[in-house]
């Protein structure tokens, strides 16, 4: 890997980076989805860094190219996000009905039914 290619990446990797960052600063995303994300720009940038280390796992895993590794471990960690989102979405659909339930016997003992126009 030429060392242009290199700075290339590792802008790429920073201004990543930065940009999850400002989205945790601003609140604007919460630290348990940005993480992984986090994660992988490290990961990134240590492959970056070290490219020998994919050569690594694609020996010990027996994959005959760099490339196909990377596809490989974007496709496990894709996978991992989707399932995590799907547990969330889970729970959060789970909340709502729950809240749902809730508010429909609140309004029926009260008699009230919601918010009133004027």
């Amino acid at each position: 890997m030429s060392i242009r290619l290199k700075i290339f990446l590792f802008v790429i990797w920073i201004r990543v980076l930065l940009f999850l960052f400002l989205k945790l600063k601003t609140k604007k995303a919460d630290i348990r989805y940005v993480l992984p994300w986090i994660l992988l720009d490290a990961a990134m940038m240590v492959i970056t860094a070290f490219p020998g280390i994919l050569t690594f796992f694609c020996a010990l895993f027996g994959i005959e190219t760099p490339s196909n590794m990377l596809f490989f471990f974007g496709l496990v960690f894709l996978a991992m996000i989707v399932f995590s989102m799907t547990i969330v979405i889970s729970k959060q659909n789970a909340q709502i009905r729950d809240l749902t339930q809730r508010l429909a016997l609140h309004e029926d003992r009260t008699g009230n039914s919601g918010p009133q126009e004027k």
